[in-house]
């Protein structure tokens, strides 16, 4: 048996995240130590939904970007968690970034699954080595734009 990602949209995803990169997360996860057999559930949802499971499991109100849940796999029938991250968050923060909707909502997968692989932001320094771990993993599936005009490369 291998890990497998299961992708469940409950809003219709962006073209361009069309195959979600399943095979890219479920080796992100193999190598930071998650266990290679089971499953991962990544939800791709609204604002309303996450908002709703935000306040029902963390006791705050309104949307988030991205909630993960980690569970035992042995006692969860091989599900090692979930992931939600919200459409809607993910817009609005990749027209803060000036980048492509597609790589904000891997950033926001793969966030939550370095959670799943035990990863936190407790601390500053927690903080900066998860978000460069996060950054190196969004850049293999989706590198960054060149910012420098075509006419000038």
């Amino acid at each position: 048996m291998t890990l497998r990602i299961r992708f469940h949209p409950s809003v219709d995803p962006p073209p361009e995240l069309n195959p979600f990169p399943a095979s890219a997360l479920g080796d992100m996860l193999r190598s930071e130590g998650v266990v290679d057999r089971g499953e991962v559930h990544c939800v791709l949802t609204g604002d309303d939904e996450i908002a709703s499971l935000n306040h029902r499991f963390r006791g705050q109100d309104g949307p988030t970007d991205v909630l993960a849940f980690p569970y035992e796999p042995e006692s969860a029938g091989g599900v090692h968690g979930d992931v939600y991250v919200s459409l809607d968050r993910a817009r609005e923060q990749a027209a803060s970034r000036g980048e492509p909707l597609e790589r904000e909502i891997w950033r926001l997968f793969v966030h939550g699954a370095l959670h799943l692989a035990g990863w936190d932001h407790d601390t500053d320094e927690a903080e900066r080595a998860m978000r460069a771990r996060q950054e190196e993993w969004v850049d293999r599936v989706f590198p960054p734009r060149d910012p420098t005009p075509v006419g000038e490369r």
